[in-house]
């Protein structure tokens, strides 16, 4: 039933008028609003959500265009979502079923009404009409550049009828893609470790205030400051603003003592403890080095994986896998073995000298690497150098 309403709906919509006070008729019951949601409480919703409501009073409908449509049924959906070949698409919902959505995520809902001339009413909702059609309505989704809200940005920048201008009023400072990301993180700290560690220097680009928009925030602060100019005249893109829900998720703040940098300070505190000890009573704890440079490999292949065999074009080149070095894998074996050969001292001398200058340089690295992950790396250095020094 929906479904039928849905296509009754767009039928009449994109029906051909036959003079123009017909066309005025129809686009003047039509009215097209943008909603930007409140970030959420779960990591997908963390950063907020856009979409495109059209209501169309004489015919009491009211629909919501939602481009951040994904199926957790797809098949082999973790390995898509992870390689970046995950389909996102456009869905319609009803209006009240979305509103009772976030209302039951207590996520608030602001509304843009647009201020749009018939001509744009009629391409934009003829646009979205096309991109919902079974073979438009699937995109494959990136978390920078093509998402909920680019979309709605594009799609909006391209058919609205005249040119559209950005004042940029309130997004004036100079941030990169990561600073706007970190934004949403502050409470979060173990997500802005996994996130920091994943996205590579391409994220550390300054976006432009276009391109800030691929966050609903600042989609719907662009918007607010947006003109239309046509004809040598200038309208505001937003005619005006309602609070749809007004709850907002509380993100609970992470506690001391299960905050990573203080999870990975008392696991470099007890490496160097172990260490001390062996120096103290001529032991290897080859187990602890098993553990320490095993991990830090494994962290060098998810980067590598992420770099080089994903879509995701925000994920290389990564510095990070500047301390997390791949190699350290082969030569675990050698660690159990009491007479190790000549050029183990060496290899772990020359990587204790390249990990003290990768620390040192840490604060000014292009990339800006996650600080939760230090007293990890400074753990890595303490076990090469006892390793170059026992060799």
């Amino acid at each position: 039933m929906r479904n039928l309403l849905i296509l009754l709906f767009l039928t009449l919509l994109l029906a051909k008028p036959n003079g123009k006070v017909q066309a005025q008729e129809t686009t003047d019951n039509i009215q097209i609003s943008i909603l930007t949601c409140s970030p959420g409480l779960e990591l997908y919703s963390l950063f907020g959500h856009s979409a495109i409501r059209v209501q169309d009073s004489s015919r009491k409908l009211d629909l919501v265009f939602n481009y951040g449509i994904f199926d957790f049924n797809t098949p082999n959906f973790y390995p898509k979502f992870v390689r970046g070949k995950l389909k996102y698409n456009l869905g319609i919902n009803s209006f009240e079923d979305f509103k009772a959505s976030y209302k039951r995520s207590k996520q608030s809902v602001v509304e843009q009404e647009l201020n749009l001339s018939s001509d744009s009413k009629q391409k934009l909702i003829k646009a979205l009409w096309e991109n919902y059609h079974p073979k438009n309505r699937y995109y494959t989704y990136d978390f920078l550049f093509k998402n909920c809200s680019s979309m709605i940005r594009d799609i909006i920048q391209k058919e609205v009828a005249g040119q559209l201008e950005y004042k940029d009023s309130n997004i004036t400072n100079e941030q990169t893609y990561r600073e706007l990301l970190s934004l949403y993180m502050t409470e979060t700290p173990w997500i802005y470790t996994g996130i920091n560690l994943a996205l590579g220097l391409s994220c550390d680009a300054e976006a432009s205030h276009y391109q800030k928009m691929f966050l609903p925030d600042m989609l719907k602060i662009g918007f607010d400051q947006a003109v239309i100019a046509q004809n040598s005249q200038t309208s505001k893109l937003v005619r005006q603003e309602n609070t749809v829900l007004s709850e907002r998720a509380i993100q609970t703040p992470t506690p001391w003592y299960k905050h990573p940098l203080f999870i990975f300070g008392i696991i470099a505190l007890i490496g160097l403890l172990l260490t001390l000890s062996s120096i103290k009573n001529k032991k290897r704890f080859v187990l602890l080095d098993v553990l320490v440079f095993g991990v830090t490999s494994l962290f060098g292949f998810v980067i590598l994986f992420l770099w080089f065999l994903t879509d995701h074009q925000a994920m290389g080149p990564n510095f990070n896998i500047l301390w997390a070095l791949p190699i350290h894998l082969p030569l675990i074996h050698v660690l159990f073995k009491k007479n190790r050969p000549a050029w183990v001292k060496s290899y772990f001398k020359y990587h204790s000298i390249f990990l003290l200058l990768v620390i040192a340089i840490w604060p000014i690295m292009p990339q800006e690497l996650p600080y939760t992950i230090l007293p990890f790396v400074v753990l890595i250095l303490i076990r090469s150098i006892f390793n170059a020094r026992r060799s």
